[in-house]
């Protein structure tokens, strides 16, 4: 479990750090951005993709790509205002990072195991 935190936690960081551009404070903002989101992804996430079900079918499947990524900013917006902090980013670049962050969580995931 620890090891999947730290995975998730350097999946984060290279999206902060290289994707985002995000540079202050940022190995504090990354712990406190996985705890937040593996709070919403155990929380919240279930009851949106039950909620979302009809239209999830609709698109076969591609609005969870959608969800996640909205989940994803959800948890970076909540981050700034704990932070006290203000980044502008576009729901492309949450896109965008939300995609990196699952493919180097998955790559690092397949290295370790």
């Amino acid at each position: 479990m620890l090891t999947r935190f730290l995975i998730h936690v350097v999946a984060l960081f290279f999206v902060f750090y290289f994707i985002w551009h995000v540079h202050q404070s940022i190995l504090g903002a990354v712990i406190i951005m996985a705890v937040i989101l593996a709070l919403v992804n155990a929380i919240i996430r279930p009851v949106l993709l039950i909620l979302t079900l009809p239209v999830t079918v609709l698109t076969l499947g591609l609005f969870v790509v959608i969800l996640n990524a909205l989940l994803f900013g959800l948890s970076f917006a909540v981050l700034q205002g704990i932070m006290g902090v203000h980044f502008d980013l576009t729901f492309l670049q949450i896109l965008i990072g939300y995609v990196i962050y699952v493919i180097v969580s998955t790559v690092l995931t397949h290295l370790i195991h």
